[in-house]
């Protein structure tokens, strides 16, 4: 089962109706987006497995005991934000949703590799495989 089929499973386990994944003339623009606002080789940097390791400094990152929770105060009710969903292989599975969408969803699942950006690209939130978190920008200081 990949992480697609996973994410599926949680969404219909959970009742999980604020998040969902884009369609596929989305999904390209918002990794690319993604790509030439966060990472130091841009596009490029998309062919690397761990994007995390790519991120433009400064950032902040640190090991929380539960990123879950930190993610919940980060996140404001009532904003969409793009969420991008890791592989171990380096596809990347693209949702938007909502505050509650998200938490709830990184509730129903394991652990993974995960990045959360505000729909204008301004700001971006990560947490890797080592569960540290990785917080740029203003929206999400």
């Amino acid at each position: 089962m990949n992480l697609r089929d996973s994410i599926n499973d949680a969404i219909k386990t959970g009742a999980i109706v604020e998040i969902r994944f884009v369609r596929i003339h989305q999904w390209q623009w918002v990794l690319e987006t993604f790509a030439e606002r966060f990472l130091i080789n841009r596009k490029k940097d998309l062919d690397r497995s761990w994007l995390w390791e790519s991120i433009v400094e400064p950032y902040i990152s640190s090991q929380p005991d539960n990123a879950i929770d930190q993610v919940r105060s980060a996140l404001q009710d009532g904003s969409s934000y793009w969420f991008v969903a890791s592989e171990e292989d380096g596809k990347y599975w693209v949702l938007q949703g909502s505050r509650k969408g998200i938490v709830t969803l990184l509730s129903e699942m394991h652990c993974f590799e995960y990045y959360i950006l505000t729909n204008n690209f301004d700001s971006m939130m990560c947490e890797d495989h080592h569960g540290v978190l990785y917080i740029k920008g203003p929206s999400f200081s």
